[in-house]
């Protein structure tokens, strides 16, 4: 029952946005009773928390794929796979992407929510680490460099979703 309220969730969110969402609406989608939602994850925040950590470890999953299929041979490649990888995520689940990154919506104590978000950005720590170490970061701080790796290949996701990136290229 669990996996097909999260299912119906990125439905509703593709409608009415995370703010609207409502667990009366997610109960009808995956066809349970209103009263299921709340069973399986308390409150929405409880609910939405559960979609967003199953993104981040479907982002994960997919960052460590495309590091596997594209052989990095130095820390660079590797990073611009990650790069790819987030962004291909994104676009291919924008209703997932934007509850994974609203934590006015989330419960912000939820572990498998934390747990699941430092998986995918030590994935990218991880890389910032062997490019420090393959002596390409000269003296710049790790996790100031991981941020602004995460801040440009978001930002990117960003107006890639939000069409802006099709409205750029006409102008």
């Amino acid at each position: 029952m669990a996996e097909a309220l999260l299912e119906a969730i990125g439905e509703a969110v593709r409608v009415h946005g995370a703010s609207a969402l409502s667990l009366r609406d997610v109960a009808r989608r995956a066809g349970v009773s209103h009263a299921a939602p709340a069973h399986c994850f308390k409150n929405k925040a409880g609910m939405l928390s559960a979609f967003a950590a199953q993104g981040f470890q479907r982002l994960a999953d997919v960052v460590i794929d495309e590091i596997s299929q594209s052989e990095p041979v130095d820390g660079g490649q590797a990073l611009a796979a990650i790069g790819r990888a987030y962004v291909g995520f994104a676009v291919m689940e924008p209703a997932r992407f934007e509850v994974m990154f609203r934590l006015d919506v989330l419960d912000e104590t939820s572990s498998d929510l934390q747990e699941a978000s430092d998986l995918a950005f030590g994935l990218l720590v991880g890389t910032i680490e062997r490019c420090k170490r393959e002596g390409r970061l000269g003296n710049h701080d790790e996790l100031l460099v991981a941020l602004s790796a995460w801040s440009l290949v978001h930002g990117l996701a960003s107006l890639w979703i939000s069409g802006q990136l099709q409205t750029t290229s006409r102008r």
